[in-house]
C-alpha cells in the first residue's frame, strides 16, 4: 500500500529520478498484493498490482530511505543502514492481514497522509 501511494506522491509532484519498492522484513517472496489493498488503492485513484518481496541488505544499503511499518521492522533495517526512519513517528503501522475491507480503506487514508509527509521532507 506503502509504495502504491508513493509512486503517485512522485507522479503527481513530478519527482523524477526517485524509485519507490516496498520489501518487508519478514515477507516471503512472490506472495500477490491482497486484493483489499487493491480495492483501497482504487479508492485513492491509484492502480496497483504487485507480489512480495523480502528486504536485502543490498537494497537498504542502496536507498535513500527506508521507511518501516514498526518499531521492529526498524530495529531489522537498522542493522543493514541508518537511513530508516518509522513511517509513523507516533507508533507502529498495523497490519490489517485477516481484517475487512474497512480496515484496509481506514489504513489507506492514513497511509495516505504519512507517505505524503515524509515524501515532502525527503525529497523537498
Amino acid at each position: 500500500m506503502a509504495e502504491g501511494f508513493a509512486l503517485k506522491w512522485l507522479q503527481d509532484h513530478h519527482q523524477e529520478g526517485w524509485l519507490a519498492i516496498s520489501a518487508g522484513v519478514f515477507a516471503p517472496s512472490g506472495m500477490p498484493t491482497s486484493p483489499e489493498t487493491m480495492r483501497a488503492l482504487s479508492h485513492h485513484g491509484i492502480s496497483f498490482e504487485g507480489s512480495s518481496t523480502p528486504l536485502t541488505r543490498e537494497m537498504a544499503t542502496a536507498a535513500t530511505i527506508v521507511v518501516c511499518m514498526s518499531a521492529s521492522h526498524l530495529s531489522a533495517v537498522k542493522q543493514f543502514t541508518e537511513q530508516a526512519v518509522l513511517l509513523d513517528p507516533t507508533g507502529d503501522i498495523s497490519d490489517p492481514i485477516g481484517s475487512g475491507q474497512s480496515v484496509y480503506d481506514d489504513l489507506a487514508n492514513q497511509m495516505e497522509q504519512l507517505v505524503a509527509q515524509t515524501l515532502e521532507r525527503v525529497v523537498t
